[in-house]
């Protein structure tokens, strides 16, 4: 898969989750658009900025609209993402497709594989919240595994969630005893080929503000592409959400 189909697969996937048509992001500056039923269902009312190459997508709920305009219109896109409504910034990777090659596993270590139904096997282990979690039914978000082995433990699992047809989400925890050796890398980058080989486009998500996460990124082999807004304070949903009201009050 060459970069011109990776953007072409994640303009389709974004379009797809805002309900609005890829040609959005073929236009320059900042462009709002009234958020659809599948995106208030992440969040209601929703108000994203999504920032990919020369286009900033305010994505916002009709009731939230005017004063999501008021706000960003004028603004630069530093501004943009410091808008006081919105909180936490989200960078999305995608394979660097020039010269990007598997990685040697490393040594010590006895590497598996497991997909679909097969996850079960795994059913109980705790501390993957970022690759591999299961509800009290016993079921999973995430559709394949890539994990290694030592001392008869988990020392590191990369997971893979189906977002969309052609989009699966890679996320990697690694104990915190076996950090630093750069298994987190090579367990991403592996998951990221095998995904590769699907004719499916791997994509890894890292908070702006963990930088180990975005350097785990990088060593795999991935580049950032786009940059969103996490979530709005509208619904509650901040960790600071009484000071907030208190300010907004006054």
């Amino acid at each position: 898969m060459d970069k011109i189909e990776m953007m072409a697969v994640v303009k389709g996937h974004l379009a797809d989750f805002l309900e609005c048509e890829t040609e959005i992001f073929e236009q320059r500056g900042l462009v709002f658009h009234n958020a659809g039923k599948r995106a208030e269902g992440y969040q209601n009312p929703f108000f994203q900025v999504i920032s990919l190459g020369e286009t900033i997508v305010a994505a916002v709920s009709p009731s939230v609209r005017p004063i999501a305009k008021k706000l960003l219109t004028g603004k630069s896109r530093e501004e943009i993402f410091e808008c006081p409504l919105l909180y936490g910034q989200s960078i999305y990777y995608i394979p660097d497709a020039k010269g990007n090659r598997r990685t040697e596993l490393l040594p010590g270590y006895t590497y598996r594989e497991l997909e679909g139904d097969a996850l079960g096997q795994l059913l109980g282990i705790k501390g993957f919240d970022n690759s591999l979690m299961f509800d009290e039914r016993g079921r999973t978000g995430t559709h394949i595994v890539f994990y290694a082995e030592r001392n008869g433990e988990i020392a590191g699992l990369a997971g893979a969630s189906i977002e969309s047809d052609r989009v699966w989400e890679i996320g990697v925890d690694v104990m915190e005893k076996y950090r630093k050796g750069g298994l987190a890398s090579v367990l991403v980058n592996h998951l990221m080929h095998d995904i590769l080989e699907r004719d499916i486009l791997p994509i890894y998500c890292a908070a702006s503000s963990n930088a180990a996460s975005q350097a785990a990124a990088f060593r795999a082999g991935f580049q950032p592409c786009w940059i969103s807004t996490y979530k709005n304070i509208l619904d509650g949903s901040s960790g600071y959400d009484e000071l907030v009201r208190r300010l907004y009050a006054e």
